[in-house]
């Protein structure tokens, strides 16, 4: 990692620099309470002072909502054609948590099985991220995401009269190399830095206690009248999971046109909260009730991955908790399984 300052008075010629040598995808004020990450074609688009984005920038554009996998032509021979679309691109100012989202999505789509679709995109992807204020339901510093140590080529944070700047690649290294004049950090700047990044870690008011969750989960697991009022008032929807920055399951369906003799797979985003999703031939349904898929979910968020990948598979954005019609909290919830654990 090397450490750069980058004065204010060369910030914004690096940024329209950036944008007119790349494809830029940066945020975008779209209402008075929401931002988009959307192409940027010009620096008075963007806004990166922002707390709220509709959807997780990183997983819409490495694993979009609609993705065509294969073509195929059925004839003598069974023709299969992989559709790969991947072009650079940079994503710039995404935060810590969605950093962190975006890095347990890279284990999610190469450990097992390496998904090429999603690994094209992510090679091309240049990440430059910034610090951005939490939400009052933002729980990332809990959860240890409210800070990335990987998965970002650069990471600027604002100070007083200047920009300081994480380097982690050499990609990053020569964009400002390239864009601009940077200057290595002195020692007075990792001071400012580092008093930046306490008051910073303040802003923080939402606080979980998640390190005993592992196992108190476990006593909480059979107890049908906890999940029973935790989901009571659960539509289903599914809108905590298309939310979710790490939430990656997906349905693949064919599409045959009319000729009965060329189609081709598409998978796109589906929920494990739906009460269709784990039913199967037969009719049989493995979750058929809401309070066994919220249990699922929570424990695929807080407990499967960190013991498979060593990683919570939440990062405590609070999106899942700002959607949701029914007003459900997962940060509650891991907090009212602690006290039920207590009693």
């Amino acid at each position: 990692m090397l450490y750069k300052v980058l004065d204010k008075s060369a910030y914004q010629d690096f940024i329209k620099s950036l944008i007119a040598d790349h494809q830029f995808i940066g945020p975008k004020k779209k209402d008075k309470a929401t931002h988009d990450f959307v192409p940027i074609k010009d620096i008075s688009e963007l806004d990166t002072d922002y707390k709220r984005t509709t959807l997780p920038p990183a997983k819409k554009l490495l694993f979009p909502p609609n993705e065509e996998l294969v073509s195929y032509e059925l004839g003598d021979e069974i023709v299969v054609e992989p559709v790969i679309e991947a072009s650079e691109k940079i994503l710039f100012g995404i935060n810590a948590w969605d950093i962190n989202g975006m890095n347990f999505m890279d284990k999610i789509f190469t450990t097992d099985f390496v998904d090429a679709n999603y690994v094209a995109k992510r090679k091309k992807l240049t990440v430059i991220g910034i610090d951005s204020e939490p939400t009052e339901t933002n729980f990332s510093l809990s959860m240890g995401a409210d800070y990335a140590t990987e998965g970002f080529d650069l990471y600027i944070t604002e100070l007083k009269d200047k920009y300081f700047v994480r380097v982690a690649t050499a990609k990053g290294d020569g964009l400002l190399t390239k864009h601009t004049t940077a200057m290595e950090a002195t020692n007075e700047d990792f001071s400012e830095y580092s008093k930046y990044k306490d008051d910073y870690r303040e802003k923080f008011s939402k606080d979980v206690r998640i390190k005993n969750f592992y196992d108190d989960f476990e006593a909480i697991y059979d107890n049908e009248q906890f999940w029973s009022k935790v989901t009571k008032d659960c539509y289903s929807c599914g809108s905590c999971n298309l939310s979710c920055p790490t939430c990656f399951c997906f349905n693949v369906k064919d599409d045959m046109q009319l000729n009965l003799t060329t189609g081709k797979k598409t998978r796109e985003w589906d929920s494990c909260m739906i009460p269709e999703y784990g039913l199967v031939a037969g009719e049989h349904n493995f979750r058929p009730n809401k309070e066994n898929r919220l249990k699922q979910r929570y424990r695929c968020k807080l407990k499967t991955f960190k013991e498979k990948l060593g990683n919570y598979s939440c990062v405590g954005c609070g999106r899942c908790i700002e959607v949701c019609m029914a007003k459900i909290n997962i940060a509650d919830d891991i907090d009212s399984v602690k006290k039920e654990v207590s009693i």
